[in-house]
């Protein structure tokens, strides 16, 4: 990875209103993008973990169970709270839920280009959203009856959560 991490800087601009002052639209626009926030911090803890176990492996095997339990637990976590953030199921209140939510108050109307918009951006991701559903169902959600009988199963395809994967996992997050 050639990123510098301590150069990565995200930042919101705009109006801040209090709780209060919020309708509930607005609290649950808030809480989805401290959820996003949160989710991001996430990922770039998880790639300054890489970089500087990549750049101090002999550092890192002091202590190899320790820094393994570290990436295990990032991993989890990044994965868990990105599926959390593209959860679609019905009592889940996902991205595409908000979105809906929002083309049904009072907002919608004002808002119906930057709605169709965001709706085409996040088509974009679509194949990448499902990759982080599928790691979630298949490794740390359920107990996938091919993971216990692997050996059964020709599948030759395993879920990549490097390269490619990761790149657009960050720029999801951004997005």
């Amino acid at each position: 990875m050639g990123t510098d991490w301590n150069q990565k800087k995200y930042s919101y601009k705009g109006n801040v209103l209090s709780w209060d002052k919020k309708d509930d639209i607005q609290r649950v626009l808030t809480i989805l993008q401290d959820d996003a926030m949160d989710t991001l911090n996430t990922v770039l803890e998880y790639g300054f973990v890489l970089d500087f176990t990549t750049k101090h492996l002999d550092f890192v095997n002091r202590a190899p169970s320790f820094w393994s339990e570290v990436m295990r637990s990032l991993r989890f976590t990044l994965i868990m709270k990105s599926a959390r953030l593209f959860d679609e199921s019905a009592d889940a209140i996902g991205l595409n839920k908000v979105l809906n939510i929002l083309e049904q108050s009072i907002y919608g109307s004002r808002m119906k280009n930057e709605l169709k918009e965001i709706r085409e951006q996040y088509s974009k991701y679509h194949k990448y959203i499902n990759e982080i559903r599928t790691i979630r169902d298949k490794i740390y959600a359920h107990n996938d009856k091919k993971e216990y009988r692997f050996w059964k199963h020709n599948e030759t395809k395993n879920l990549e959560f490097e390269g490619e994967f990761w790149n657009k996992l960050e720029e999801i997050l951004v997005w």
